[in-house]
């Protein structure tokens, strides 16, 4: 009897690393055939959308693990990638401080400590990044009380302690193989507002945040394999302006890019792939979008899925997420 609950216990256990880790695997697989890869963990808009959750995007370099705002659903995306994925993004990098790219944090960083964090998280930001950080922290204490002095889990007092870095327009800093620079955007009254540079040996992969056409962009962006560029759709457009007064629907539009504008970011760089984010991708929308970008860029273009892969190397591959 002994023997048989051992031999149900061991399928049991194997199924579930079968199940949760095998993603994982096939990533780090991948990881060492490209010296980048990417992956859009949520490409969608303020508003609910279950197809696509809020802006996220992983990049790493090896075994590193970068994450670059930390939208609705940030940790549920890691953690269909696999536990360790949770565990070992130690390293985020915020855009700007709009909840949409920021109302993940909670999640990751309570249930990144939970799960054994490998090391402190690393937030690189704005000023205000710490000061949220600060009060988030706070806001959880009950938990730590129940978690770490109560129960004396693995999950201690200093491991959720964080550790926050100032980012400025042209500053780099450089985690493993990856060197992460930070430059302005134009993202109207909400400064300060970066955008990302990520360079690995000869490569580099471009995270805009939201803005509008910046030439500061354009100017860190040359010479980048990816640019991952968030767009004002013409659907998106159409519904702000139904939705809103006109003077309060020109000031939305006026924050972000449209798609000709995106466009001109794609030719002026050269990169070897656009990739739209920030949008709703419906697929309804996509042919006048696809329209409207053409007007000034020919090159090669994707719009963004949520669990979209982009690995970069000497070729460039886009992997599809799984319909299933």
């Amino acid at each position: 009897m002994i023997d048989r609950l051992t031999a149900v216990i061991a399928a049991i256990v194997i199924n579930f690393c079968l199940i949760g880790c095998s993603d994982a695997s096939k990533n780090e697989e991948s990881v060492a055939q490209y010296d980048i890869r990417v992956t859009l963990l949520g490409t969608g808009l303020p508003t609910p959308n279950p197809r696509q959750l809020g802006p996220s995007v992983l990049v790493e370099a090896g075994d590193t693990k970068l994450l670059f705002d930390c939208g609705r659903g940030c940790a549920h995306r890691l953690w269909n990638l696999g536990p360790n994925y949770l565990r070992g993004a130690s390293h985020l990098f915020l855009t700007h401080m709009h909840s949409d790219h920021t109302v993940g944090i909670a999640d990751l960083y309570m249930n990144g400590w939970t799960q054994g964090r490998a090391e402190n998280l690393h937030v690189y930001g704005s000023a205000a990044a710490d000061t949220f950080m600060h009060h988030l922290r706070l806001a959880f204490e009950q938990d730590v009380v129940f978690r770490a002095d109560r129960q004396h889990q693995i999950a201690t007092r200093e491991a959720l302690d964080y550790e926050w870095v100032l980012m400025e327009n042209g500053k780099s800093v450089t985690i493993g193989d990856a060197t992460v620079t930070s430059f302005d955007v134009d993202h109207a009254d909400i400064k300060p507002a970066f955008g990302y540079r990520i360079d690995v040996g000869e490569r580099s992969v471009v995270i805009s945040g939201d803005t509008t056409y910046s030439e500061n962009l354009v100017r860190h962006s040359i010479g980048a394999d990816v640019i991952i560029h968030e767009v004002f759709s013409p659907a998106i457009v159409r519904i702000v302006r139904e939705m809103f007064p006109k003077n309060v629907a020109d000031d939305i539009v006026s924050l972000h890019t449209l798609p000709p504008d995106v466009g001109r970011v794609f030719t002026e760089t050269q990169t070897r792939l656009g990739v739209f984010t920030h949008l709703n991708n419906d697929p309804a929308g996509i042919p006048e979008l696809i329209e409207q970008t053409r007007t000034t860029w020919d090159g090669a273009l994707e719009v963004g899925e949520d669990l979209m892969v982009i690995e970069i190397g000497e070729e460039i591959r886009v992997i599809k997420p799984s319909s299933d």
